[in-house]
């Protein structure tokens, strides 16, 4: 059965649970207490070298956010995902479509479990989402992955929030028998008036994809060229709220196969009212094969609280040992609107 299909099938699976608990007898004392329908449109014209020009739909996609009840407390909360048209092919596909998990609420003080195809907690991802934005962070080079099926617990202890996931390693496949284990933890403190939330993650795994070192945005195209590693890594980030400014980091080292790799990530964004923010960024990842860099820039307006347009430039290098070095520019314009739909129970 290919990813595809596999999403297609979870997502009406998971509809169709919905739609069973609604009819479900008053005996059976379960009811679904929230439902949210969450549909989105995001149009994008880019062009630069070596992309062409172009004006497509990037995504097309409908969210279902459901939770399940048995009169006294909430017990599941589906999140069901599907997009129905996009340009993204193959692996870029994978990394960006589609959440499909529930969050099982194991009673008081307990941790949340999470089962599904759900976004690996590891460094930034746990807690910034980079779905519907042009510039995204390096986790394409960093762990070669963003969704993965698997399982998760969250929780919180003390002034401490923690994660813990156990997933196949290799997005919606599963390779040679590739595993992968994240665990990440992080709090916030205050300094002065600023407030800077502070994480460290580790991963390990093993037959996790590996994308040979280029000068891509996103790697689109390159699924033959992925290779299979023996993986670990540790992170640390920072998400640093200082006056109106708002500055993201995340510092990243590890193994594939016993060779060292390493790779930084800074963010800075600087709002000038509620509707206009102007942000940049710049990473670095080495491996055995080379290194890449990039600097990107990225200016928000929003429209309206459901719609808004981002213009936003990137440039990178990819210096590869034993081959040319390469370079690339993207410029995009994005357009996009969000509507949401929660009918009473």
């Amino acid at each position: 059965m290919s990813g595809s299909v596999r999403a297609v099938y979870a997502a009406a699976l998971g509809i169709a649970t919905i739609v069973l608990v609604c009819a479900a007898p008053a005996s059976a004392e379960l009811e679904v207490t929230a439902l949210q329908v969450l549909p989105r449109i995001d149009l994008r014209a880019t062009g630069g070298d070596p992309a062409a020009e172009r004006l497509r739909v990037q995504q097309a996609e409908v969210s279902v956010v459901a939770s399940i009840s048995d009169g006294q407390r909430e017990l599941v909360t589906l999140n069901l995902q599907h997009n129905f048209e996009t340009p993204m092919t193959g692996r870029a596909k994978q990394m960006h479509f589609s959440n499909l998990y529930g969050v099982f609420n194991l009673g008081a003080g307990q941790p949340a479990l999470k089962a599904g195809q759900f976004i690996v907690p590891f460094g930034t991802l746990a807690e910034y989402d980079t779905h519907g934005i042009p510039l995204q962070t390096p986790y394409a080079r960093t762990l070669g992955i963003r969704l993965d099926r698997g399982v998760e617990l969250e929780g919180a202890a003390g002034e401490w929030d923690w994660w813990t996931s156990l997933t196949t390693g290799d997005g919606r496949e599963r390779h040679d028998g590739g595993w992968a284990a994240t665990a990440r933890a992080a709090r916030d403190y205050e300094v002065g008036q600023d407030i800077v939330r502070v994480g460290a993650s580790a991963l390990v795994g093993e037959q996790m994809p590996v994308f040979p070192t280029n000068a891509m945005a996103l790697p689109m195209g390159m699924d033959d060229r992925v290779a299979h590693r023996d993986k670990w890594r540790v992170a640390l980030d920072l998400d640093w709220l200082r006056g109106i400014d708002n500055i993201r980091g995340e510092f990243v080292a590890g193994e594939d196969d016993g060779e060292f790799v390493n790779g930084q990530w800074l963010y800075y964004e600087h709002p000038f009212s509620y509707d206009s923010v102007l942000s940049f960024q710049g990473d670095r990842w080495s491996q055995p094969d080379g290194t890449s860099y990039g600097l990107g820039a990225q200016y928000h307006y929003r429209l309206d609280d459901w719609s808004g347009m981002r213009f936003a430039a990137e440039k990178r290098w990819a210096d590869r040992k034993g081959m040319p070095d390469m370079d690339s520019e993207l410029f995009t314009i994005q357009y996009y609107r969000d509507w949401a739909w929660a009918p009473g129970f």
